[in-house]
């Protein structure tokens, strides 16, 4: 099923104008269709694609690589 640009931000509850706006920086798979702007469709499995790009992991899932940040490094632009 093809989705139109105002049903896919329906279905993530986002504005027209995001969806536009990630069809156009190649964030979300779509077709175009016609002469001069044409129109924009969207898979609907594009939507299961897009979800699942910017889903994340929650912190206690990701291993650790780095030593944590001692408190003096942290605030190393301030004048202690």
């Amino acid at each position: 099923m093809m989705l139109t640009i105002k049903q896919a931000a329906e279905k993530l509850g986002v504005s027209a104008g995001l969806v536009y706006g990630l069809c156009a920086a190649g964030k979300i798979r779509h077709e175009r269709f016609g002469l001069g702007r044409g129109t924009i469709r969207i898979p609907d499995e594009a939507m299961d694609e897009f979800r699942q790009g910017c889903t994340k992991e929650t912190a206690a899932s990701v291993p650790t690589t780095s030593k944590p940040i001692r408190s003096t490094q942290q605030f190393r632009h301030l004048k202690l």
